[in-house]
């Protein structure tokens, strides 16, 4: 009853015998493991997480000199001077909560001095850490006021501290966040990107960072009005290393989120995150540019690829793979899993630059998610060509690493990981690298892993024996004509645990194990 599967089965390995193919990395099994990482890449910390900013803190000891690069000289005594001075006051003074209302009348006052009064006022009231009245300023009616004074070029502190508060009015809730969207805050943001004083600009991208964190539909209207051009160009004059980590925070917002962007509308971002790459030192910017590019290459575009590598970031990458923290190996790792899954001369490009040396020494990490990340990247080199094959299994360390990780490694998931670059390379090295696996103790190892209670682990190695079967079939036999990995794994007594796995309840194990014995021994012996 189970031969009509069978012959589907072996469908699916036809084609194997012939290595001169170029090895396809869409096949099925391939595809799926991708699809496991990009669900992965969904539950990362950086995206349960509502990236926000709130502006409080070491910020506001900075305000004078804040003010002071956006003043302008004024004479003694005259109208501008006396307004500077009482700014100076408001900046200095403290607001209490009882001061609100009060605040709130300032604001909607039209003298100017009162203004400046009323906004400085709530600005300080919204910076305190723990409890902000940031729906009490939405439930009074004055966040179109506020959107009105950031049009008063004529006031640079005025539109500066108007901007602030919405920003920090963005950081609230989503419902919040939607009030500023609903009432036109983004154009008006993007507007003053450009401003001539920086300080302003990067005021403006604080704010466009916040929401486009907060949902997607917000992150593609300020796609949509150009924000990732006019932050792109606001990079490029940045002259603070605070100025560069909100820009790189701001754009990391606007390209990651399910559904993703365009690719068109934020590939403008992929140079500035390259360029990031080589010149800071910040864990948590390199961090938010590693990510970024991850989103960004997600998926199974091969030109989405080519255009990150086309900026030069190849050696940043693999030098990044040395860096103290794991937030920046991380990602790193996860950037370069999802370029060897692209195209054999992307993949080779990764290779040429020294990755392998890199992973040979991370395989010794005691972190799991960097080993799992390792074995990803090495799996799919391992689906490549030949050549790619024979570059990882000459590297004596790594089999030897990944073998003893498919029989210690804690837990199923990792240890399946490590079985997939050993399967892998089964399927698409060349006969010699195949004999060499063998000989490094790869069926000493499968012999212990078929007794797994892990299922999937199981599948993998029953598939790897079968690749294992048909390159000895057909390439290594004994003076009598048998095929010797045949010999080997009934003199391991292998043949014996896969004879046993063809009454195993899952239907994938079962059925490889059937079509191992169907097609390497006689047909009576299966019935």
């Amino acid at each position: 009853e189970y031969m009509g599967t069978i012959i589907t089965s072996i469908k699916m390995f036809e084609g194997s015998e012939d290595k001169g193919a170029q090895p396809k990395k869409d096949d099925i099994s391939l595809k799926k493991k991708r699809e496991q990482f990009t669900v992965e890449i969904r539950k990362q910390k950086r995206d349960d997480e509502i990236s926000k900013f709130r502006s409080f803190g070491d910020q506001s000891k900075k305000l004078p000199s804040i003010h002071d690069s956006i003043r302008q000289p004024t004479e003694a005594g005259s109208e501008m001077d006396r307004l500077h001075k009482h700014i100076d006051e408001c900046l200095k003074r403290e607001y209490k909560d009882s001061e609100f209302y009060d605040l709130m009348k300032c604001v909607m006052s039209e003298d100017l001095f009162q203004q400046h009064f009323g906004t400085i006022g709530l600005r300080k009231l919204l910076a305190r850490e723990g409890s902000s009245p940031i729906q009490e300023i939405i439930d009074s009616n004055i966040v179109i006021r506020l959107m009105q004074f950031m049009l008063r070029e004529e006031q640079p502190h005025l539109l500066l501290e108007s901007a602030w508060v919405l920003t920090n009015i963005a950081s609230g809730t989503s419902q919040q966040t939607q009030c500023l969207v609903d009432k036109g805050a983004i154009p008006l943001f993007i507007q003053i990107l450009g401003h001539k004083h920086s300080v302003i600009a990067e005021q403006a991208v604080w704010a466009l960072g916040n929401i486009a964190g907060d949902n997607t539909n917000s992150r593609d209207m300020v796609i949509l009005y150009g924000g990732v051009h006019k932050i792109v160009q606001l990079f490029a004059r940045a002259k603070t290393k605070k100025a560069i980590k909100h820009i790189i925070w701001s754009l990391a917002n606007l390209v990651r989120g399910r559904p993703l962007p365009e690719f068109d509308q934020v590939k403008p971002a992929i140079p500035v995150f390259a360029r990031v790459l080589t010149m800071e030192d910040s864990v948590e910017v390199l961090s938010e540019a590693l990510w970024a590019l991850v989103y960004l290459t997600d998926g199974e575009d091969d030109d989405k690829l080519q255009v990150v590598l086309d900026t030069g970031l190849t050696p940043s990458l693999i030098k990044l793979l040395r860096h103290q923290s794991s937030d920046v190996i991380v990602p790193t790792l996860r950037l370069i899993g999802n370029i060897v899954a692209g195209t054999s001369e992307q993949t080779q490009e990764i290779i040429g630059a020294g990755a392998l040396l890199e992973f040979e020494l991370l395989l010794t990490a005691k972190k799991s998610v960097i080993l799992r990340e390792v074995c990803w990247s090495l799996s799919n080199i391992t689906a490549g060509t030949e050549e790619q094959v024979h570059q990882v299994i000459e590297r004596e360390l790594i089999v030897k690493q990944l073998l003893q990780m498919s029989l210690t490694a804690e837990g199923d998931d990792l240890r399946r990981e490590a079985i997939w670059v050993l399967s892998n390379a089964t399927n698409h090295g060349k006969p010699e690298d195949i004999y060499s696996l063998v000989n490094a103790g790869l069926l000493e190892a499968f012999q212990v892993l078929l007794d797994s209670p892990d299922t999937k682990t199981v599948s993998v190695v029953l598939e790897s024996l079968y690749y294992i079967l048909l390159c000895g079939r057909n390439n290594f036999r004994e003076p009598q004509g048998e095929n010797i990995f045949l010999s080997a794994i009934e003199r391991m007594q292998i043949s014996t645990k896969i004879e046993s796995l063809q009454t195993h309840p899952e239907e994938d194990v079962y059925l490889k194990a059937l079509l191992i014995l169907d097609t390497f021994y006689e047909s009576e012996e299966l019935i």
